[in-house]
C-alpha cells in the first residue's frame, strides 16, 4: 500500500527528472534545469519534514523557514 509520504518521495524524484529534462532544451542550461527541479524538491521536502511530518511537528517554525531559505539561497548562488 502506497502512503502519502511515498507519493511525496516520488514527487521529489519526478521534480528532479523534469528539471533535468528541461535542461535538454537549448534555451535552458542543464544546471539551471536541475536548480529549478531542486527548488521544487525543496518545497516538497519542506512539506514532508516541517509542515506535515510523519512524527511530532517541529517546535520552531522559524528554524524550519530559515533552513529552507538557506537551501534556496545556496541553490541560487550555485546556479550562477
Amino acid at each position: 500500500m502506497v502512503s502519502y509520504y511515498d507519493w511525496l518521495l516520488g514527487a521529489i524524484a519526478a521534480a528532479m527528472i523534469v528539471g533535468a529534462a528541461a535542461g535538454v532544451h537549448p534555451a535552458v542550461a542543464l544546471h539551471q534545469g536541475l536548480a529549478s527541479g531542486s527548488l521544487v524538491s525543496t518545497l516538497i521536502l519542506y512539506e514532508v519534514l516541517f509542515r506535515n511530518p510523519p512524527t511530532e511537528p517541529t517546535g520552531s517554525p522559524t528554524v524550519a523557514s530559515a533552513v529552507v531559505g538557506v537551501g534556496w539561497l545556496l541553490t541560487v548562488v550555485l546556479t550562477y
